[in-house]
């Protein structure tokens, strides 16, 4: 591990030196250039993005432990900050900037180098399953657990203990939901929830904080070329551009599947037909490309900017929230979103597991009373206190009730106690 942070560490200190090296070899050749290194060394000044570029490396392999622990984006930020500082003559590091800029550039424009590195983002959002009560932080290791899970799912026959839970085993989307919709706000759940809008249309629900991560994207990949992913979006830059990293390769992302991805809105057609209220926004920069880019039409354009620097924007809250879940339900229907039904295959497995279930609970339940009754008539056996403390005395790590459960255990397989016949 050593050896390989020096070594690091060497080819990062090589590479801050080499102007300095250069400007010392050409004095070397023309001595009367020694009067300008000051001058030329103090007008050169490191920027963060050539200062990181040098020592990423060795701050993987620190936060890491030589890379063999994932590492979160953070922890690499803080392995990296002093050298960067020392480098730049700052004082200050955004971490914000350099776990989302910086630290990601670094990675798509060294894939090689990174290929193996295993860099950990924060969660952004969640995901949610229907009827299963199973929610996801949209994080990468979240998201890494829950995709393996999905992929080394399989049904077994019911336990004894599982016998009051009539639902069919699921994880992920087989079975249990049809599609996902993603929405780019969170404050929208508690909505969906009272109105149990996931239930009653069997949806997937995803919501990020602005731009999607890298994270739900993997998501989204590895998913929705199963099931569609229906996005809805404020009509607006940012909501077009969240529409279109959760379906094109961009330098945080690479889609590995053709995902399929249906634009539920909020577009022009719209923003017209509810009569939703706009409001200005302005632009630092031509928002022209970026709206086309991520399928904007020349109408939607000229509605969003004016060509002088302003513009318009419709946000989702510009719903009431009856008309907000009305308006998501047509479009729901439109787009062919059905309640989830098995195949006839599954369903006769389905069926047959329900029977088994149903059978259990209710000869569980004629046993229970039975049992119940054959330990309220039983005689507590004598010197009931010095029989658990010889176990005790026996097994210091048991603690009192187990050892009773023991004795009790015991008795009905010694027939001491037995059920009655019908």
């Amino acid at each position: 591990m050593g050896n390989t942070i020096r070594d690091a560490l060497l080819r990062s200190l090589t590479a801050a030196t080499k102007k300095y090296t250069k400007v010392k070899k050409a004095e070397e050749r023309r001595p009367s250039l020694r009067c300008y290194r000051r001058s030329a060394m103090r007008s050169w000044r490191m920027t963060i993005k050539d200062a990181a570029w040098e020592v990423m490396p060795a701050a993987y392999l620190k936060a890491s432990a030589n890379g063999t622990l994932p590492a979160h984006a953070r922890q690499i930020m803080y392995a990296a900050r002093g050298e960067i500082l020392d480098r730049t003559g700052r004082q200050h590091l955004h971490d914000q900037y350099f776990t989302q800029t910086i630290l990601p550039d670094y990675i798509q424009e060294h894939p090689e180098q990174t290929a193996g590195w295993d860099v950990v983002f924060d969660a952004r959002g969640h995901f949610s399953e229907p009827h299963t009560e199973k929610t996801v932080p949209l994080g990468t290791l979240d998201v890494r657990r829950y995709l393996c899970d999905v992929e080394s799912h399989h049904v077994n026959p019911p336990a004894f203990e599982n016998a009051g839970k009539t639902e069919f085993p699921t994880c992920g989307p087989q079975h249990r939901f049809g599609a996902i919709l993603f929405i780019e706000k969170e404050g929208f759940l508690p909505l969906f929830e009272r109105v149990r809008l996931a239930e009653r249309h069997d949806l997937a629900i995803m919501s990020t904080k602005g731009l999607s991560s890298v994270a739900a994207r993997r998501l989204v990949d590895d998913l929705c070329w199963k099931v569609p992913l229906l996005v809805l979006h404020d009509f607006d830059k940012a909501g077009f551009s969240i529409l279109g990293t959760l379906q094109r390769t961009t330098r945080r992302y690479s889609f590995r599947n053709s995902v399929e991805v249906k634009d539920l809105g909020l577009r022009l057609a719209d923003v017209e037909a509810q009569d939703l209220e706009a409001e200005d926004v302005g632009y630092d920069s031509n928002p022209t490309y970026s709206l086309r880019e991520n399928g904007a039409t020349p109408e939607e354009i000229a509605f969003l900017y004016d060509g002088s620097g302003g513009g318009q924007r419709v946000e989702l809250n510009a719903f009431a929230s009856d008309e907000l879940i009305a308006w998501i339900e047509e479009k729901l229907e439109e787009h062919g979103i059905k309640k989830m039904i098995p195949d006839e295959a599954n369903l006769t497995v389905a069926y047959r597991r329900a029977l088994h279930v149903a059978l259990v609970r209710t000869h569980i339940s004629k046993i229970e009373e039975k049992a119940k009754n054959a330990a309220e008539e039983a005689e507590i056996p004598d010197g009931l206190a010095d029989t658990i403390r010889e176990r005790l005395d026996a097994d210091r790590e048991l603690p009192w009730d187990a050892a009773m459960a023991a004795v009790a255990e015991e008795a009905v397989e010694n027939e001491e106690i037995i059920l009655p016949d019908d």
